[in-house]
């Protein structure tokens, strides 16, 4: 960050067209595809992708060992502005 070469965030104004595909996206069933995050695209209009792992409920058994409960990923620039949205994977 802060170097010369760093691009701005891309803007989606909604006027693309329907040729144009969007960046990220897979072109075939078998390529791997960049999750984005909804909320932010619809609120803010920029398409962000970053995320962290979180643990929701961990449990500690009767042992004392910690046991994970269900795991997610959430946006970070959600997160950031105070709200939680989960980046499912379907």
């Amino acid at each position: 960050m802060g170097e010369g070469n760093d691009k701005p965030l891309t803007v989606i104004t909604g006027d693309r067209k329907t040729q144009e595909r969007r960046a990220g996206r897979r072109r075939a069933l078998d390529q791997n595809e960049q999750i984005t995050c909804w909320r932010c695209e619809n609120d803010i209009g920029i398409a962000t992708s970053m995320a962290v792992r979180v643990i929701l409920a961990p449990r500690r058994t009767p042992l004392g060992r910690l046991v994970p409960g269900t795991e997610g990923w959430i946006c970070v620039y959600c997160l950031k502005r105070g709200k939680i949205t989960s980046l499912s994977r379907y």
